[in-house]
């Protein structure tokens, strides 16, 4: 039987696999498998099980609807996991499963959320983040909470996908024999990514306790304190910022993930650093120029295998790889490569079996297992099967480009099935702008571009990452200015090959897309229609409504009032009367990154120009999450909005 081709709707039955972990045996890998709920309209998520050799079918082992973080217990008796049962986020807790058959049940009673959880080394007791001290105004808050104000305690008093930060995040003991809980941090901090040393007398965490961490956000130190509680110690040196920290299976060293600078512009990479405190972080693979994965919502990209030695996630060219370094080393050495979005990894010291998730824009997310040394990966699960046994994914290819400066350009395409010369283009322009193309969680999206026809260009323009800090840091300071020339050097290289049809060119983005797709429509006519989704517009009230006000300033290298004329020369507000080509505006209304004031102002300043414009707003949602029905019509809404102003319009293909 033939394959039909991807729609947008299709996003209801893709499945994905996240957060592996090995058990202590090596024997048993449990991850997070997320999968839509139609009729609720929202994403679930729940726990499975499969063995890591493969002789058995993955099973189900929680019900959800919001069970995420599995870890093992060090004895292997016991399956701890973050869980929401009553679809209350301000409820979650950890529960535990036991192995040898049972129910899950909660433990603990804590004062707040749980986010992270992590054992202790005698799997007696478990390490929790937990939030405390915020008002409650859930459905169950009286009347006066739910009207009680929010009094911010500083420029990082909100964050997008939380909201408002009430009360403070600590760590907390609990028992799991009798389910008691001790605090172990106090004060006006923050505290993240607890990991128990070896021996047990230790827990290392992330935190940032500037005198202005309240005004600042993504900035913290690895810190070590005893485990009953004391006064902790500092282990990084004050700048930039340190996550996951992880103890050697002696307890000598530290490994965490973070860059060792303030700059906003800085890749991110792993490095060591003694228990102790006795000398600096040193960071590994020094000549390896080329970052690993530090994203909100992904979990550790560092795992030891050693004492001294350890796997890490590095992002090469668009892909996300998996590397093996030695302390001390200068370079690490590739374990697997190639076209691959390895999300998670989880390995164990002493163990061989390496457990990972990873996808590809036409393969979506799957588990694998392989070895500390490389060998052919196993496929663990069939998540997604019996959807591929139906649906046909446009093919992922790389080209590159060199500009007139000598600079490499690299850009992906997905070609539409049977087609190859011709095309009309639809040219996606992802975030950041230090990011990369391909991304896994946006396969959806452009597939059903792909399959309503068009050839969907991915293009990496300088300040992308994944390749070297000099090529990340090279938008800084002239957004719009060569990183713009890149993006429409990858099409022009399209056209001359005969792939694309210049004359049918469409283009879209998000965040500092949305602001590049508002850029190019102020200064060429080229596409035939534009959709900005949560753009960037106007980057002087960008700056003084974004929750990342440091982000706009470091990128225009001052304040709205010291660069007045810089921040309006970087708005595409500036550019509005130029505009020629019709603009889809996309926005959510509870975007904290890029307020929707933003969509507000491109929206109503094209509207008093007398421009061809629309404005769908989104409730609910932040800058990066939404429904599974809103992804559904937005893509229908931009396909849509491409066929009403194509010159050769064409109806769009929904079926096989």
């Amino acid at each position: 039987m033939a394959k039909r081709r991807f729609r947008a709707d299709d996003v209801f039955r893709l499945r994905t696999a996240s957060d592996p972990d090995l058990s202590p045996d090596g024997r048993r890998v449990a991850f997070a498998v997320t999968d839509a709920d139609e009729e609720a309209d929202r994403l679930c998520s729940s726990i499975w099980v499969a063995p890591v050799d493969g002789s058995a079918p993955a099973r189900r082992f929680t019900e959800g609807p919001a069970d995420t973080s599995p870890r093992f217990s060090p004895d292997g008796r016991w399956l701890a996991y973050i869980s929401v049962t009553d679809e209350r986020p301000e409820h979650a807790h950890v529960r535990l499963a036991p192995l040898d058959g049972g129910m899950p049940a909660r433990l603990g009673d804590l004062p707040g959320p749980v986010t992270q959880l992590a054992w202790s080394p005698d799997s007696c007791q478990i390490v929790v983040v937990c939030r405390v001290g915020a008002v409650e105004r859930g459905e169950s808050a009286s009347p006066r909470q739910r009207n009680a104000p929010v009094v911010p305690r500083g420029l990082a008093a909100k964050l997008d996908g939380v909201g408002w930060q009430e009360g403070r995040r600590h760590l907390f003991l609990v028992d799991v024999a009798g389910g008691s809980a001790k605090q172990i941090t106090r004060g006006e901090y923050d505290h993240d990514d607890p990991a128990f040393s070896p021996d047990g007398a230790s827990i290392a965490f992330a935190s940032d306790r500037h005198p202005r961490r309240d005004d600042r956000q993504f900035r913290g130190d690895i810190w070590v304190t005893p485990a009953g509680g004391g006064r902790p110690q500092r282990l990084t040196i004050g700048k930039g910022i340190g996550e996951f920290p992880s103890f050697s299976p002696d307890g000598r060293l530290i490994a965490f993930a973070g860059t060792d600078s303030d700059e906003w512009n800085a890749d991110t990479y792993v490095f060591a650093v003694p228990a102790d405190g006795s000398a600096p972080p040193e960071r590994l693979a020094p000549d390896l120029d080329r970052p690993t994965v530090l994203f909100a919502g992904l979990p550790a990209p560092v795992s030891w295998i050693g004492n001294r030695e350890l796997l890490m996630l590095v992002s090469d060219r668009g892909s996300v790889k998996l590397h093996r370094v030695r302390v001390g080393e200068r370079r690490s050495r590739e374990v697997l490569g190639g076209d691959i979005l390895i999300d998670g990894v989880a390995a164990r010291p002493g163990r061989r079996a390496v457990a990972y998730t990873a996808s590809w824009p036409d393969r979506p997310s799957e588990v694998y297992a392989t070895t500390v040394s490389g060998a052919e990966p196993t496929a663990l699960t069939g998540l997604n099967t019996d959807f591929l046994s139906e649906v046909e994914l446009g093919r992922v290819n790389r080209s590159t480009v060199v500009r007139p400066d000598g600079i490499e350009v690299e850009y992906f395409t997905i070609l539409p099935a049977g087609g190859a010369h011709g095309l009309p283009v639809h040219v996606d322009i992802h975030g950041g702008p230090h990011a990369a193309w391909p991304s896994g969680r946006w396969l959806a999206f452009h597939q059903a571009i792909a399959a309503a026809g068009y050839v969907v260009v991915l293009p990496n323009p300088r300040g992308s990452t994944s390749y070297g800090q000099e090529f990340t840091r090279a938008c800084t300071g002239d957004w719009g200015g060569a990183d713009c020339q890149d993006i429409l050097a990858c099409c022009d290289d399209l056209i001359q090959r005969g792939i694309a049809d210049g004359g049918r060119m469409f283009v879209s983005g998000g965040s500092y897309g949305g602001f590049m797709t508002g850029w190019l429509v102020g200064h060429t006519d080229r596409f035939r229609a534009a959709t900005a989704v949560a753009a960037v517009i106007d980057q002087t009230s960008m700056a003084l409504t974004t929750e990342i006000p440091e982000f706009a300033t470091f990128n225009l290298g001052g304040t709205p009032w010291a660069r007045r004329a810089e921040y309006e020369l970087r708005s595409p507000l500036s550019y509005l009367p130029a505009v020629k080509t019709p603009v889809l505006i996309v926005h959510w209304e509870g975007d904290i990154r890029v307020p929707i004031g933003q969509g507000e102002e491109l929206y109503t300043g094209l509207r008093l120009l007398g421009k061809k414009t629309e404005f769908v707003r989104y409730p609910g949602g932040f800058h990066i999450t939404r429904t599974p029905s809103q992804a559904v019509d937005w893509t229908n809404r931009m396909l849509a909005w491409n066929e009403q102003h194509d010159t050769r319009p064409k109806r769009r293909t929904r079926g096989d």
